[in-house]
This record gives C-alpha cells, structure tokens and sequence, in this order.
C-alpha cells in the first residue's frame, strides 16, 4: 500500500479529521491533504511522530513489515520457545513487551502477553497496571472487535486476581465492556450473512455455545458440594463437549473433556464404584492414544474444527500436565501404573 493511502487509513480508522492529524504533528490541514493525494511527502523528521500518532512503526507506513515480519516472527517464537524451555516466566513477559514495543498496532501480541501473565500467576501490582495500559490503549485504537473483546476477556480474569481493591474494579469495568449473550451479534448472522459465510458461522456459533455451557456448568461445583452432586454437574459438563466430539480426534478441545472424565473418576472413587471409575480413566487413555498415531488425527470433527480458535499452549503439553495431576491424585491410586505406562509413551513420542 502506497504511504499517501496508508496516511488515509489510519487517519480515518482513528476518526480523526486532517485538521486534528495537522494539529498533533505541527503541520496545516492542507500540508496532510497534499499527503494522502500523493502530491507531498512528510518530512523524514516527522515520521517518528506520525508512527507515534497512529500507534504504528514506521516499517508499517511503508508496507515493509510484510517484508521482514515472517522471519522476524520465525526469530521470536524460537526465542520464547527457548524462555520456555528454561520456565524463564519473566523472560517470556519482558520479551513480549520487546515485542509490541516493536509492533504496537498487532493487537494479538497484547492478548498472548496477556494469557502469559494469567497462566503463570504474574499478578503482582507492576504487571497488572502494565496489562491495564496495553488494554487501555487497545481500547482506544484496536479496530477489530474480536481481538478487542478477547483481550477484554483475559483482562477480567487477571483483574480478579489482584487483592488490590481498584484493580479488582477494573475487572468488573472489562466484564461489563464484553457484549452479553442476550445482544450477542452472532446470533444474527443470517441478517448479514449468506451462503459458506453463514454456514460457517453457525457451526463457530454451536461450538462457542458448547464451550461457554461446559465452563459455566463446571463453576457451579463447590469443594464442599456432596459426591453424587458434584459427580451430576461433571457428567453433564463432559456431555456437552461429547455431543461436538462425535467420538473423534477432538484436539484443543480434547483437555477439557479429559479433565471432566479424570474428576468423574475421582468422585466414582469417593463413592466406592472403582469399576465405574475405571471406565472412565479408560476414556481417557483411548483418547489420548488417538494423539500417538497421526492417521487418527486426520478424524476429526467437523464441528469442533470449524472454528478458528487458536490455542497458545500446545494441546499436548495440556494433556501431559492432566496426566501429571492424575498420578498425584490420591483417589486414582489404583490406576497409577496405566496411567505412568500411557504418561511415557506420550512423552516419547511428543520428544520426537
């Protein structure tokens, strides 16, 4: 894209007028629609401050990001892989920051630094109130809807964990900015939507549904609900996500399920049904063997694999972590050696 269209895009996705771009950077109105006609160049010493302006680098305004951005991003998911390998958690964070220093108009990057600092339990003040600006600034200038609610979303949650009082405010304000179900866009589709467009949506429509049912059943369980009450709520939850699953290779949205059959067990246990228990743990390993031949893979559901959801923990290392937690649980004792036979298999073949 030439700079003269550049300049114009920018400008009127922020709603800005020339006379306000003009007034920010020191120049007339008509110095900044000589611009966007092509009939004048910026001078190079402005060009830091019109990048700054529209929260862009100045590669960007020229298109060159497209030209190094692919091995740049090659560069930087070694070197996050390499921090994680090390559990270096404030090195991934500091390199993240590096990151969308360097990009600070690819949204994604905010969400990911995001989802780092929830997982890993970054919650002192200092990473919090650095959340919060990103979020702040996305607010102002992020264009896309689904970027802006999925950090939206990550913010409320890591909100909450903060013991300090505004902050916690501050996740009530993200709750309340995300669209409720009720006025949920998608369920009008068919309004602005038709054919392969439509269909896709209404299959992204059914699994999100799925998904947001499965966790918000799974929250009406307490520590101290009875066995057989909480054994109800986890079967109900696994059954939402088996109606999607259709006996396939469920990926992503495999450690969910798995996780609801594992407490299933557990509870099955509590009760003095080890031979329902049993069935349950051999759920798990069945699916899990799915992930050790490649062939299996290729099977999958049509619903769970219409939806574009990315996943910035690999599904395996999600399923390994399940494993681990099942052969410290003190309910599954009994299946401990198929549950460390499986656990090895699975970390031979991911080491591959």
């Amino acid at each position: 894209m030439e700079l003269k269209n550049k300049l114009k895009e920018l400008r009127t996705s922020r709603n800005m007028t020339q006379e306000s771009v003009a007034e920010q950077l020191g120049v007339s109105s008509q110095t900044v629609s000589k611009w966007e006609r092509g009939l004048l160049f910026p001078d190079i010493a402005l060009l830091p401050k019109i990048a700054l302006l529209f929260r862009c680098s100045i590669d960007s305004l020229f298109g060159m990001d497209l030209l190094w951005s692919i091995e740049h991003r090659k560069e930087f998911d070694v070197k996050i892989h390499t921090l994680h390998e090390k559990k270096d958690w404030e090195g991934v964070y500091q390199a993240w920051i590096r990151e969308i220093e360097l990009n600070p108009d690819n949204y994604g990057n905010y969400a990911d630094v995001m989802l780092h600092v929830y997982r890993k339990k970054l919650y002192d003040k200092e990473h919090i109130v650095k959340m919060i600006s990103l979020a702040e600034h996305a607010e102002k200038c992020c264009t896309d809807d689904d970027k802006r609610n999925e950090i939206y979303r990550i913010m409320l949650q890591i909100c909450s964990e903060s013991k300090d009082t505004a902050i916690r405010e501050k996740g009530k304000y993200y709750y309340k900015k995300l669209p409720s179900l009720r006025h949920s866009r998608e369920v009008y589709a068919k309004f602005v939507m038709e054919g392969e467009e439509y269909r896709a949506q209404i299959l992204k429509n059914i699994i999100y549904t799925v998904d947001l049912a499965e966790c918000c059943v799974r929250q009406l369980i307490t520590r101290d609900m009875p066995p057989q009450e909480k054994l109800f709520y986890y079967q109900k939850a696994a059954t939402l996500l088996e109606t999607v699953l259709d006996d396939k290779y469920a990926g992503f949205y495999e450690p969910p399920l798995l996780s609801d059959y594992a407490e299933i067990a557990k509870v099955y246990v509590q009760l003095g049904k080890p031979d329902m228990a049993e069935k349950y743990i051999n759920l798990i390993l069945a699916s899990l063997e799915k992930h050790l031949i490649e062939s299996e893979k290729e099977n999958k559901s049509q619903l769970l694999y219409s939806t574009s959801i990315s996943n910035a923990v690999p599904t395996e290392q999600i399923c390994k972590e399940l494993l681990q937690n099942m052969l410290k649980a003190a309910e599954l004792e009994q299946f401990k050696s198929e549950i460390l036979s499986i656990k090895k298999r699975y970390e031979k073949y991911l080491s591959r």
